[in-house]
Formats: structure tokens, sequence, C-alpha cells
């Protein structure tokens, strides 16, 4: 085989194996990124004391889903005016004075499952995101 042809293949082999470390080194940014925006979330609106007023949920959610939240609220409270931030946690009323993430694992397409531990109460939610613009969005609570 001639000089040519090898540096050819080593190449095309190399610019192959390049290509595919950037869309995974791109996948774990976004999974880091991801992660770190539900932590912050659930730490300071979920298990933490602050409000999640209109501009905390359009930081944090999509369109679609802070329309859900606000119809589940509405649907409750006859008030009406906020978001059923309580669908990210488990219906714990009593407990012990435990309100922490346990651990976030990336599903992929995505997904991401939170795992949680609310007032002694170990459950778990999948959230899924979309980028916008850039920007991550929570899209889905299941």
């Amino acid at each position: 085989m001639s000089f040519i042809k090898i540096s050819l293949i080593f190449l095309v082999a190399a610019t192959a194996f390049s290509c595919s470390d950037k869309q995974e080194s791109s996948s774990n940014n976004v999974d880091t990124k991801a992660i770190e925006k539900i932590q912050t979330f659930y730490t300071n609106y979920i298990f933490g004391d602050e409000f999640a007023n209109d501009s905390v949920i359009a930081k944090y959610c999509t369109k679609n889903l802070a329309q859900e939240l606000s119809k589940a609220y509405d649907n409750e409270f006859s008030d009406g005016g906020g978001y059923a931030v309580w669908k990210f946690r488990s219906d714990a009323q009593d407990g012990e004075d435990i309100r922490e993430i346990e651990k976030i694992e990336p599903l992929g397409d995505g997904k991401y499952l939170v795992h949680y531990n609310d007032m002694g109460n170990k459950g778990s939610h999948t959230i899924t995101i979309v980028q916008q613009s850039g920007e991550i969005f929570f899209d889905k609570i299941d």
C-alpha cells in the first residue's frame, strides 16, 4: 500500500473518531448542565424556602409545562396565580427533616431520573428537558 493511501485511511479514521468524541463530549456537557439545573431547582424551590414565581418558572420550564403546572394549581386552589411545584416531589406531609436529591441519572433522549428523599419518603420522577436557544428547560415531569 502506498504512503498516500495509508495516510488517507489514517486521516479518515482520525476524523471519524474526532467527530464521535465531539458528539459524546457535547452530550456529556448537556447532561452536566441539565443535572446542575435540576439540582438547583430542587434545592431552592422544591426543598428550599424560595418561591417559584412567574420568572422562576419561565427560567426553568417550557411554556407547555408552565401551563400544566398553573392549571394543576388552579384545580387545587381557587385563588389561582401559582404553580403546582409539588408535582416534582412526593406527597409527604410528615416525616423526618430530610429533603434532598439523592441521585440524578441521565436516561438518554433528554430524560433524567431524579431520586430524592422527601421527609424520609423516598421517591423519583423523570424530568424531560429540551433545549431552546441554547438554554435547557424542563418540558415534562412523570
